[in-house]
């Protein structure tokens, strides 16, 4: 008597499943997973409206027909190892509609073993995540956006735009960091400050825009010359430039400083105002290594009176003590 009427709420309950999976929103299949090429042998409402494929399109192929020629997709490589060791897995993927259409397809597939263990079928559910995926690359591509913006922004708050070089905010706050770390490595450390010969009557004699124009090439031709991250270079103040850098060795440095020196009057820029007929400048710097004590103040002023000697000896010439 038991038997008989459970035997009626097992057909129901058989049927409701039926039902259900047939009517589910997603996309519900199975693969005969003991044929070459995994068939599809069932497809519900949910696939067909999903794809745009009937079940009579589509029973008899495999799941790669949603596919496409979009066949490099990491995804697939995810199933591929899954498949192989009879696992289940959930990948994204970019599956095609029967009427062409794109949409991101989250399939996950799990594996079905008969009493004996072998794997016959796998069951797979498909999700239109096209929506969260769309809104995913909108907020990603917002945050690119974003560090864009600040990229440009902080380049906007540490460069000088006339000559391109970092401006002199820019360099307080590398100098700072460098002394510091010279300071506590017991690095030596190098300050160079850099001037025109003659500048002021080059703008008189040539003009502002001749003037701006002097700045660039020669800016470009310091920046040029020191390269290294541990080299910070900047346009100062006015038409003087400065360059903070660790651990040169001072004979070296006073070689490559009288080099820049050769190379600004090698442009060969027009100057009638000076001894050399072109634009030259002069150089002026410390290499030491800094104690406690030093502050960037000083070390600047110590520079600085170099330069000035530098000029003062006819400039075209690199003075730099340690």
């Amino acid at each position: 008597m038991n038997s008989e009427v459970e035997n009626p709420e097992a057909e129901i309950s058989r049927d409701l499943l039926a039902c259900a999976i047939d009517q589910s929103h997603d996309g519900i299949t199975i693969v005969n997973a003991r044929e070459k090429g995994f068939p599809l042998i069932y497809v519900n409402k949910g696939f067909e409206r999903l794809t745009g494929y009937t079940s009579g399109e589509i029973i008899g192929n495999s799941y790669r027909v949603l596919q496409g020629v979009d066949t490099e997709q990491p995804g697939l490589a995810v199933i591929r190892a899954a498949v192989a060791k009879e696992e289940s897995c959930v990948v994204t993927l970019r599956n095609y509609r029967k009427d062409g259409s794109m949409f991101w397809n989250e399939l996950s597939i799990s594996p079905v073993h008969d009493p004996e263990g072998k794997l016959t079928h796998y069951i797979g559910i498909q999700k239109d995540v096209t929506a969260r995926i769309l809104l995913e690359q909108h907020l990603h591509q917002s945050n690119l956006d974003l560090q864009t913006l600040n990229q440009q922004l902080n380049t906007l708050v540490y460069t000088d735009h006339l000559v391109g070089l970092s401006n002199r905010r820019h360099f307080d706050e590398r100098f700072a960091d460098l002394l510091s770390t010279a300071q506590r490595t017991r690095s030596e450390l190098s300050v160079l400050m850099i001037d025109f010969d003659h500048f002021k009557q080059f703008n008189e004699h040539y003009g502002r825009a001749a003037g701006d124009e002097c700045l660039r090439v020669v800016g470009d031709c310091i920046a040029k010359s020191f390269v290294r991250t541990s080299d910070c270079t900047a346009r100062y103040d006015g038409n003087e430039f400065a360059v903070v850098s660790l651990a040169a060795n001072i004979i070296e440095l006073r070689h490559h400083a009288q080099k820049l020196c050769d190379q600004v009057r090698a442009l060969n820029i027009p100057n009638s105002n000076s001894s050399y007929g072109v634009v030259t400048i002069s150089v002026g710097g410390i290499h030491r290594l800094p104690d406690r004590e030093s502050t960037e103040v000083e070390i600047i002023k110590q520079a600085d009176h170099e330069l000035l000697s530098a000029k003062r000896s006819g400039g075209n010439r690199a003075q730099i003590s340690d």
